[in-house]
């Protein structure tokens, strides 16, 4: 079992939204559907939180992708 970083940044739903250009839930939900590269958020109770290096690791793999087509 490994250890649990204490350092590791999580940030909520509405962060994740705002980071996107203020986008809506629904959009985050629809783009799970569809991305099967879009971090997956972990569930504490009935909220929604995402690895804040997991966005920024998808981030840079995007911007690598668009920068080579």
């Amino acid at each position: 079992m490994s250890k649990a970083n204490p350092n590791k940044q999580y940030l909520p739903s509405g962060q994740v939204c705002a980071r996107y250009g203020g986008r809506s839930d629904m959009w985050i939900s629809r783009l799970l559907k569809r991305d099967a590269t879009f971090p997956r958020p972990i569930r504490v109770g009935r909220f929604l939180y995402w690895s804040l290096d997991e966005l920024e690791a998808y981030e840079r793999a995007i911007t690598a992708q668009q920068r080579t087509a």
